[in-house]
């Protein structure tokens, strides 16, 4: 009796233990093991080197691009941490070339991240992290050397706020050029980060050119405490950084923007000065920005002080008929890179939170 009692408790154990395994397959590990709805992924506000996107309602989207190197491992300043927590949350991370050559060293010499043994390139892998790239390069192969990588010709700057940048017919031409290097320090004009993305040696030398060959009266802004070439004060306006409202007024009174910049990445100048109506004359040799120059719509290019001139010569010529702003307006912002963008995430990603019929485009 004593021995069938205990096969019966056996049997009752096995079968109460059979129902536990077949509840937690069938309902708890189920349920933990369902994918996420993306439209109940929390989406944070993130600060640099993160840069959150929108739908054309606004909302934000589950994709986050990064624009620059983790420079910080914790923290919630932007840090590699931030990363981490959120990539296990559902989000997903894309790269985006908007500062200097990233994802490569940095070329300046007054930028931290030129040094390639620091921690910010010592210890992360960005090809590993970002199997999709936004990059402004003409050779991206060169910058983002991993080519199994899948990559948009899209830019930070191809999202200006063309209602804020407009030109003003009613407003006079005041200067024949704006030129915009910020300043590196506050009393003096040592060389820095400004002085070197910004070209300042090769912007002495054209000035000569369009100052005092050509007569021609510039606007630059952050260069106060530089000494300009002989004979050019007459021809110059300097002004301390100024607020935006303050900028496109000195846009609407410039007929062009000259553009000296070799490592920038992302000059919003640029697409903000064509947004005004102004042609440019742009340094061939920029890294991000080149896409918007156009001989026949926007402006010219220059190499060197040795093209310099020519180039000057047929911009001033060809300047009455150039169309800044509708080339600008027709080919970038939200109705075209927006739909590009959209169109490349929703053909690359996942369990996004937004398809193509409900959104109309993504932007920045």
């Amino acid at each position: 009796m004593k021995q069938k009692t205990k096969f019966n408790l056996f049997i009752v154990l096995l079968i109460i233990t059979m129902i536990s395994i077949l509840i937690y397959y069938f309902f708890v590990k189920e349920k933990f093991n369902t994918p996420q709805d993306p439209k109940d992924i929390e989406v944070p506000n993130l600060p640099r080197p993160f840069v959150n996107l929108l739908d054309d309602k606004g909302n934000k989207v589950n994709v986050i691009l990064v624009s620059h190197p983790f420079t910080r491992e914790t923290g919630d300043n932007g840090s590699y941490e931030q990363y981490n927590e959120w990539k296990d949350k559902g989000i997903h991370f894309v790269g985006i070339t908007s500062y200097s050559e990233f994802p490569s060293v940095y070329s300046n010499p007054h930028d931290a991240l030129s040094d390639p043994e620091d921690h910010s390139w010592k210890n992360h892998d960005y090809m590993k992290y970002f199997r999709l790239w936004l990059t402004c390069f003409r050779d991206s192969d060169k910058y983002i050397k991993d080519t199994t990588t899948k990559k948009a010709l899209i830019s930070e700057s191809d999202f200006i706020n063309t209602e804020k940048f407009v030109p003003n017919p009613n407003m006079s031409k005041k200067y024949d050029f704006i030129y915009i290097c910020l300043e590196d320090d506050k009393e003096t004009c040592k060389e820095g980060w400004n002085y070197y993305i910004r070209n300042w040696e090769f912007a002495k030398k054209a000035l000569k050119v369009m100052c005092l060959k050509h007569h021609l009266k510039g606007a630059i802004i952050g260069r106060k405490n530089c000494t300009l070439p002989k004979g050019c004060s007459q021809y110059i306006e300097l002004f301390d950084k100024l607020p935006q409202d303050e900028l496109v007024k000195l846009y609407q009174q410039s007929k062009f923007l000259f553009l000296p910049n070799t490592a920038d990445a992302s000059p919003r100048v640029l697409p903000e000065a064509l947004c005004c109506n102004l042609g440019c004359l742009v340094n061939y040799n920029i890294l991000g920005g080149w896409k918007y120059v156009n001989i026949e719509k926007t402006g010219e290019f220059f190499k060197d002080e040795n093209d310099f001139e020519p180039a000057l010569l047929r911009l001033l010529q060809n300047l009455p008929n150039y169309a800044p702003r509708e080339y600008y307006t027709t080919n970038w912002g939200k109705h075209t890179t927006g739909v590009e963008l959209k169109k490349f995430l929703l053909n690359n990603l996942s369990n996004l939170n937004f398809t193509d019929e409900s959104t109309k485009w993504i932007t920045l």
